[in-house]
């Protein structure tokens, strides 16, 4: 598990420095794999404001960009397709070196001179396990010609601790600073858990859920109205890519941030998609096929635990959201789920599936039933604090 030392730093005070840390803390059972300076290769990369787009006049498959980065225009000719006019992102400009030590030089596709090459977060070493597709797109506020690592405040250290399967307690930053805190003989602090429902409707209302198998120990639901999805703010987007989490959106930006944070996965449902008005906890029929947010089509069995729609499944519990019911632009409402289900079967069938995710990795460990309520207290919390939508009245539980 990934472990930013300045995030860390939020909860406890640290007297001694990293490697320190990490040496510390490897004596009370967290083994230290090594610490990481993110970013320490990179050169030569910066921030770039995508002035022109047009199509290669002799491949289909390849875009020529006319960019700033601030000094001067330059070409960059890329197969991506997931920017547009207007955007920026990161470039490697000529002699630069990526994270993986890379050196990108100017050169000609199909023909035609491209200075250099954008970037995703794989390129930059922070995308973590959650697969890419296409650029890493920035805020509109990112400064043109800014050094990329100074943006991302890359040159930071990271722990990378090996959790043990007895110690699910310390998959979270509140875990780990828990733990620092006794290894130093100081004191830790709970993030706010605190927050107003602004909202007259009451979720009890809206929304049913019955759990159908003995795997779910426990099913929480909250909802939000009046959403407003937007990126979210640049302190939590640096807390997330420094622990290997691209940031997506504020609604699923919150849910990433509070399973770090807390060490409870969570997921938010578009409440669109729940057409049924009724969330039913039961496991997969044999040789059902459904799509998963990584948009592959998988073959379920009846070992499968999924979070359904009625008889619809929209998640595979503890593993895998589905593509049927994913935060979109348009979301303006959501159901915030926080779960507990059986570790064994976690395990297995996220094996099975050959799906490994953040939050897998959690359920398996059979973590604390209790989090689940700390878990989606933090999230509206947060919800309040960014002014992302209304928290309703009442909690399934």
């Amino acid at each position: 598990m990934k472990v930013p030392y300045n995030w860390l730093n939020d909860y406890v005070d640290i007297n001694v420095d990293a490697k320190e840390l990490g040496d510390i803390l490897t004596l009370t059972g967290s083994q230290l794999e090594e610490v990481e300076i993110q970013g320490d290769n990179i050169k030569n990369v910066v921030v770039c404001h995508i002035l022109k787009i047009e199509k290669h006049p002799d491949a289909d498959r390849l875009n020529v960009c006319q960019v700033n980065i601030g000094t001067e225009e330059i070409q960059i000719v890329t197969a991506a397709t997931n920017m547009k006019e207007g955007d920026k992102v990161p470039v490697a400009l000529h002699k630069s070196i990526l994270a993986d030590g890379t050196e990108i030089k100017k050169g000609k596709m199909r023909g035609v001179v491209s200075n250099g090459m954008f970037c995703s977060e794989e390129e930059l070493g922070i995308a973590g396990d959650e697969p890419v597709h296409g650029l890493m797109i920035l805020p509109e506020d990112a400064p043109v010609g800014m050094d990329i690592k100074e943006y991302l405040k890359l040159n930071k250290a990271i722990l990378d601790f090996d959790i043990t399967s007895n110690r699910p307690d310390c998959l979270s930053m509140v875990g780990m600073a828990r733990e620092t805190a006794a290894a130093l003989g100081t004191t830790y602090k709970m993030p706010n858990m605190s927050f107003e429902t602004k909202s007259s409707k009451n979720i009890n209302d809206e929304l049913e859920v019955e759990i159908k198998s003995s795997l779910c120990n426990r099913y929480m639901a909250r909802g939000v109205k009046n959403v407003k999805i937007a990126p979210s703010p640049g302190w939590m987007q640096e807390r997330l890519l420094e622990a290997g989490i691209r940031p997506i959106n504020n609604i699923v930006d919150i849910t990433n941030f509070v399973m770090l944070e807390i060490g409870e996965p969570m997921h938010a449902f578009d409440a669109r998609q729940i057409t049924s008005k009724k969330i039913v906890v039961d496991t997969a029929k044999d040789g059902e096929k459904f799509t998963t947010l990584d948009e592959q089509e998988r073959e379920l069995n009846s070992t499968v635990l999924c979070i359904k729609d009625g008889d619809r499944t929209i998640c595979l519990a503890g593993i895998m959201g589905g593509l049927n019911s994913e935060i979109e632009e348009g979301t303006t409402e959501v159901v915030f789920e926080c779960a507990n289900f059986d570790g064994t079967n976690i395990r297995v069938n996220s094996k099975a599936l050959g799906i490994r995710t953040e939050s897998s990795a959690r359920f398996e460990k059979d973590i604390d039933p209790n989090l689940a309520e700390l878990a989606i207290n933090r999230a509206c919390a947060l919800v309040c604090e960014l002014g992302v939508g209304d928290v309703m009245e009442g909690t399934i539980d």
